[in-house]
């Protein structure tokens, strides 16, 4: 069986292959893609394992340099994977959590596991005592095999209901307060309102739009017009109070090379916030001007820079603070985070003489806000070209280029 296969063994297999697939009707190709699963598994381990040995050694020397040893592992992750930092920080404490699961650790190891399934089980055991998860451990061991991580995440719940009735009452009523509502851009002037909160009170919602809609498309008799489509319009009608969906009033940005600014050209647009779109959908923004008002930036024809300001002020507010973000395109300038904007940040300190300026202001999300003023880091400007240096405790430097717009974005 592909299972009992040593992780080596398989990487030689799958570098080895050279015969002909279409002989076997595909069946190679199968076990490539079964080995290649293994292998992404067995490193997903090892990495964890290595965070949590980087956050031991991090944590034995917390006492001499003052230093939070979570924070500095999560922050030298974030960079070293070029995620964010929240997904930096959950990753540190599933790692310090699998540490504990020696079953749970070797099953993501020899590949029986995938690691958002281990993740769904590290997320259910936080705060079960050390007995307590010795119990758990050998308990879930033998149901691992094929485990989905909803399926996965659901069964750690009920042994850790079992296990600690107070403990599980504690954790749920600390998560019902965690509600919230985040906007996820997509491509094509799509986008996605995420909310977290109450279950009964999210499912109440639903069925009401749902109702809504459905008792719309029975009085229309509008057989064109999904019944998605209809929630997603009574959600704004209700929401904003327009009277129709395609009514609201906001203000968007739009930013476009000159030909296209004069019409000349049908160059890609960017609808600042969300990502690049075509002409065609730009004239469909801008059909609504009536409602909806827009800004047309154009940017530099050689850089593809938007043009700089210089504010001279304590805080980064008004046109520059609008520039700001716009120049770093709304997310942070973390390397390899993608994070919404949260704060505006002076490279140079203002304290050190830092000036409040475009050329010395970064955007930046809260986490990475915190990473930047951790004991042994620095972050610097490259007044050639605007770019900015992270440099971490342990020597690693990571570089942020400024964001472009057009055939430059990388």
């Amino acid at each position: 069986m592909l299972e009992t296969v040593p992780v080596e063994e398989l990487l030689q297999a799958m570098q080895s292959v050279t015969h002909d697939f279409e002989d076997d009707n595909g069946a190679s190709r199968v076990e490539v893609v079964r080995a290649a699963e293994r292998v992404i598994r067995h490193a997903q381990a090892v990495m964890l394992e290595q965070i949590e040995a980087l956050y031991q050694e991090q944590a034995k020397m917390n006492g001499l340099f003052d230093r939070n040893p979570l924070l500095q592992v999560a922050g030298e992750v974030s960079l070293a994977r070029k995620v964010a930092p929240t997904t930096a920080c959950n990753q540190v404490g599933v790692a310090l959590q699998v540490a504990k699961l020696p079953s749970v650790a070797a099953a993501l190891r020899e590949g029986v596991v995938s690691e958002p399934t281990v993740r769904a089980i590290a997320n259910a055991t936080a705060g079960l005592s050390k007995d307590d998860l010795v119990v758990f451990d050998a308990e879930i061991a033998p149901k691992l095999g094929g485990l989905t991580p909803r399926r996965a995440g659901q069964l750690a719940e009920r042994i850790v209901i079992s296990l600690d009735p107070e403990l599980a009452a504690e954790t749920a009523e600390k998560h019902r307060k965690d509600v919230r509502v985040d906007l996820i851009a997509h491509a094509h002037g799509l986008a996605t309102l995420a909310f977290q909160g109450k279950a009964e009170q999210l499912t109440a919602v639903h069925e009401a739009l749902r109702a809504r809609a459905v008792g719309k498309r029975l009085e229309t008799d509008d057989e064109t017009t999904s019944v998605d489509q209809l929630m997603v319009d009574a959600l704004v009608e209700r929401v904003t109070g327009a009277h129709q969906s395609s009514d609201v009033t906001v203000e968007v940005g739009l930013v476009m090379d000159v030909a296209t600014f004069l019409g000349t050209a049908d160059n890609p647009v960017e609808l600042i916030g969300h990502g690049p779109i075509a002409p065609a959908v730009a004239d469909e923004i801008l059909g609504h001007a009536h409602r909806i008002f827009y800004r047309r930036l154009v940017t530099d024809p050689i850089t593809h820079t938007l043009v700089a300001r210089d504010e001279r002020r304590r805080r980064f507010d008004g046109p520059l603070a609008q520039f700001i973000r716009a120049r770093d395109r709304y997310r942070c300038r973390q390397p390899g985070c993608d994070c919404r904007i949260k704060d505006l940040d002076h490279v140079r300190q203002y304290a050190i003489g830092g000036l409040t300026k475009d050329t010395n202001g970064q955007g930046v999300c809260k986490m990475s806000h915190i990473f930047k003023h951790l004991p042994g880091w620095r972050v610097t400007t490259n007044p050639a070209d605007g770019s900015i240096t992270w440099t971490t405790p342990t020597g690693h430097t990571y570089l942020s280029k400024v964001p472009t717009y057009g055939p430059l974005v990388a």
